[in-house]
């Protein structure tokens, strides 16, 4: 069995390497969270740099859309007025309608009359047929002056 004196010997030596192992890993454990540490860092400034790209994207997106909707808006208020006279052109389309309508039975009427004018003027013509012949056989009996 190691005396006392050996014991404490193996005692420090595994004291003292413990303590080298303990302080080596603690260094390299420090070297680490310093990488780590950086790398969060230029993480972070990444993100901030990311958030001021996609703020600054979504506010011209903002601007555009806003300028859209202002066109749209006014694009409605156009399309409102065109509308609007459509409607206008339509009432007074109807009302040529109508007219064009009483026209044309006026000339139906028109055209009815007409009808009766030519048949009472074809009869008049056949009335004046016959007393032509009847005055040209009048003119041939009587007799002839010298």
């Amino acid at each position: 069995m190691p005396t006392q004196e050996e014991r404490l010997t193996i005692l420090e030596y595994d004291l003292k390497q413990y303590k080298t192992e303990t302080i080596k890993a603690y260094g390299e454990m420090a070297i680490e969270m310093i990488m780590v540490k950086g790398l969060i860092e230029d993480a972070v400034k990444r993100l901030a740099s990311l958030r001021t790209q996609v703020e600054q994207g979504f506010e011209r997106v903002d601007t555009r859309l806003d300028a859209m909707d202002a066109h749209l808006e006014s694009m409605d208020t156009r399309l409102d007025q065109m509308d609007t006279r459509f409607n206008q052109m339509e009432t007074r389309l109807d009302r040529v309608d109508a007219r064009l309508d009483q026209m044309e039975t006026r000339l139906d009427r028109m055209g009815t009359g007409l009808d009766r004018v030519n048949t009472h003027v074809g009869s008049m013509d056949t009335h004046l047929d016959r007393v032509e012949n009847m005055l040209a056989q009048i003119l041939a009996r009587l007799p002839e002056k010298d």
